[in-house]
């Protein structure tokens, strides 16, 4: 029992010492004390005085306390408000596309065969159009064509000697018109010795760059053997694949920027040149082909690219970020109608760095927002606006400075690329059906993720 009772006058000792403690440190808590009607003895308002002096003493002025920003003190609450503007979302289509030349062909012996005689160009020389790269071996054509003109100037000569005949009655018109005949089947069989003999030079059909040479001097050559690869690569041709969504947001002519996967420094401009007219089913891509330029031939085909083309989104109300409150119910900003602060629910759409687009069905274009003072905000509360100079905003969401191109909308790698764009977002290489090359996938530009 006399333990108990100790245990009883240390608690209290402990909750005296641990209250005059807090009195002390907080003068205004024993203040609060001593001007309520809480009933005390004397000594108890001296022991207050005793542990915090301050407590006799009126309360301090507080700045902007009376009917500035306290809840219930009567006057408007000052805050820093800006009104709603619309913006467009920017949004972006990324996907990773496979370069090809824009004109490519491989060379075949022009339905002949025979032995290399001379291979007239080099490995990754530049040749034009109708330049000779190889010259098989021509002995019998040469002789096919001797003979072919022999018979031509023998058939001329027979004709002639028939004319004069005909001029004498010595001959008659059919016999003229037989020997005719013969001088022209000798001219067609001269054009296709001259023909035979021209297939003996394998030319260029392009302006270009030949490729790695397989053959060379002594080489049997037929018409299935592959002499050469000319790619003009002057300019790159980049195929990837478009979700179908999209086709309305691309056209002929629309532009692209191009970064290469061995030289992702370097930006490159260019343009769509071709849409197919089909969407996979399998896919539900479409077959996209741009063009850039290559300038100092220091881009190959088959090289990765990343594609990046802008598209334009919809309209959006947008704010200042600062505006945006968050609750347990999700985004909100304050409204302030008849200086009256005003709750209006938001949904996130994008975020930039100096503006949050917007959706709500409380807000539009033109209303003021707070800004600044949100925090002493309530619903109903009189405020005092200061309207903030917005200038000239504008019209369009840019992607902050600095922003990560790649991303995910996606001529993948073909489709594949999707899956790199989707990450990079959207891409190119294989077939759209394998997920490869060009598969795409859509990225509005600092989309809000937050599920809001």
């Amino acid at each position: 029992m006399i333990s108990l009772l100790k245990q009883l006058v240390m608690t209290v000792l402990v909750l005296l010492v641990g209250l005059a403690g807090l009195v002390w440190i907080k003068p205004d808590i024993g203040r609060e004390i001593l001007a309520s009607d809480i009933p005390m003895k004397e000594e108890v308002r001296q022991a207050i005085l005793l542990v915090a002096p301050e407590a006799g003493e009126p309360a301090p002025e507080r700045a902007g306390a009376p009917g500035r920003g306290a809840f219930g003190a009567g006057g408007d609450t000052p805050v820093v408000a800006a009104p709603v503007t619309e913006m467009r979302a920017q949004s972006e289509l990324k996907a990773l596309a496979s370069a090809q030349a824009v004109r490519s062909v491989t060379v075949y012996a022009d339905n002949t065969s025979g032995v290399i005689e001379e291979v007239l160009v080099a490995s990754g020389e530049a040749v034009e159009a109708g330049q000779p790269l190889v010259r098989l071996e021509r002995s019998s054509q040469t002789v096919a064509l001797d003979r072919a003109e022999l018979a031509v100037r023998s058939a001329e000569d027979k004709l002639t000697r028939f004319r004069q005949l005909l001029q004498r009655n010595a001959a008659t018109s059919v016999e003229l018109s037989d020997v005719e005949r013969e001088r022209d089947a000798a001219m067609l069989d001269l054009r296709e010795a001259r023909i035979a003999l021209s297939k003996r030079e394998i030319r260029a059909p392009i302006d270009g760059r030949v490729g790695i040479l397989d053959v060379e001097r002594g080489t049997l050559v037929e018409s299935s053997t592959v002499i050469a690869t000319i790619d003009a690569r002057d300019e790159l041709k980049l195929v990837f694949y478009t979700p179908e969504r999209f086709l309305s947001d691309i056209d002929i002519g629309t532009t692209l920027s191009a970064v290469s996967v061995a030289r992702p420094q370097e930006v490159y401009s260019g343009r769509i040149t071709a849409i197919d007219s089909r969407v996979a089913e399998d896919s539900r891509t479409v077959r996209t082909e741009g063009v850039i330029a290559n300038e100092g031939d220091r881009l190959r085909p088959g090289m990765a690219f990343a594609v990046t083309m802008p598209l334009e989104g919809e309209t959006y109300l947008a704010t200042d970020p600062l505006a945006v409150v968050w609750e347990r119910t999700g985004p909100f900003v304050w409204a302030v109608r008849e200086d009256k602060a005003v709750k209006a629910p938001v949904r996130i759409v994008e975020r930039q760095v100096d503006h949050v687009l917007v959706v709500s069905d409380n807000l539009k274009a033109g209303d003021i927002v707070v800004v600044e003072g949100v925090q002493s905000m309530r619903d109903g509360l009189d405020v005092d606006v200061e309207l903030r100079d917005v200038g000239e905003a504008p019209q369009t969401a840019e992607r902050p400075e600095g922003t990560d191109v790649s991303s995910a909308a996606s001529p993948a790698p073909a489709p594949a690329l999707a899956a790199a764009a989707a990450t990079s977002d959207q891409s190119a290489g294989a077939s759209p059906q394998a997920g490869g090359e060009g598969a795409m996938v859509p990225l509005p530009r600092n989309a809000d993720r937050s599920g809001s």
